[in-house]
């Protein structure tokens, strides 16, 4: 079984949806800021994907895609320091919603991950 970034995709989604209920269901963070952080680090993701697969394609350029990647990144980077600015977001449940999708990333990876050999 490979590392699929559909499944690390689909279990983001599902540990924010937990975490945005539970924020909600106890009180002690904000849930909006909860989806909010799940939200830019799920898109932040979905466009790297997206993007790199281009780049690996026989007809992708990648000068043109690392320039397209670099783009990316200011732009977000400058959405969410708008986004701080203008909006009431609770930084830690901010914070804890973006760390969603490390959590995905590693639960998907270890279960993908070979069993060691006995020597």
């Amino acid at each position: 079984m490979g590392l699929r970034l559909q499944d690390i995709e689909r279990l983001h989604i599902v540990l924010l949806a937990t975490l945005v209920c539970a924020a909600y269901a106890t009180g002690w963070l904000a849930p909006r800021s909860v989806l909010l952080g799940g939200a830019v680090m799920g898109g932040n993701f979905w466009l790297m994907r997206q993007l790199a697969t281009r780049l690996f394609t026989p007809n992708g350029r990648p000068v043109v895609m690392v320039g397209l990647m670099l783009v990316k990144f200011t732009l977000f980077l400058g959405l969410l320091a708008a986004l701080f600015w203008r909006l009431p977001i609770d930084p830690l449940a901010f914070g804890i919603g973006a760390t969603a999708l490390l959590v995905a990333c590693v639960v998907v990876a270890m279960r993908a991950a070979p069993a060691p050999a006995l020597s």
